[in-house]
């Protein structure tokens, strides 16, 4: 393994090390001042965060749990372009005895060119699991559209059907998964890792 690809490597372990820590410091270690996040699909309604908004979300997607892993399923490093994406199972313990949860994601993450720090994370996750995380789990500040409608549609306001709901989701994991796919072997032509 040549220098550089070894130098993608260990930033990206360390991020997902980061994730699995619960620590806010440890996880911004490897982030650049300039970092950006982004939660797709779209569909959810999760805006595009700074490092700061970022920081302050995953402290509150950390309180709600004892432990966690983001556990590697497959890794793909373009080189050149200082990108890799990485299928990861999302593993862990909620607190209060509310059981596991497991969810997947795609993770693209933009390394600087040295390959030493993160720049920006667009993270494709199930929708179907964020909807469950917003309702049942997720801290005020969660920042889900779809929370914001489950919400209401708890307390009985019309703002949609719970008929239109599974078919907007199912369009939503569709059309994310032809992107994950596409996006994936054009990473393919690059080496895996």
């Amino acid at each position: 393994m040549d220098e550089a690809r070894a130098r993608r490597r260990k930033t990206v372990a360390a991020l997902l090390d980061g994730y699995g820590s619960l620590s806010v410091p440890q996880l911004l270690m490897t982030t650049s001042p300039d970092f950006h996040h982004h939660v797709i699909p779209e569909s959810l309604g999760m805006k595009p965060r700074n490092r700061e908004a970022f920081a302050q979300h995953a402290a509150g997607i950390f309180s709600v749990f004892d432990e966690f892993r983001m556990l590697p399923k497959s890794i793909v490093d373009d080189g050149p372009g200082s990108m890799v994406a990485v299928h990861a199972r999302m593993q862990g313990m909620l607190k209060n005895g509310a059981g596991e949860w497991i969810n997947e994601c795609v993770l693209l993450i933009q390394l600087s060119p040295d390959g030493t720090q993160v720049l920006r994370v667009t993270e494709f996750v199930d929708s179907a699991k964020a909807l469950q995380m917003a309702r049942e789990h997720a801290p005020e500040s969660f920042d889900c559209d779809a929370s914001n409608f489950h919400a209401k549609w708890r307390k009985g306001d019309k703002v949609g059907t719970s008929e239109s709901m599974p078919m907007a989701l199912l369009f939503g994991l569709g059309l994310a998964q032809v992107v994950v796919l596409i996006f994936l072997l054009y990473l393919a032509q690059g080496i895996m890792f």
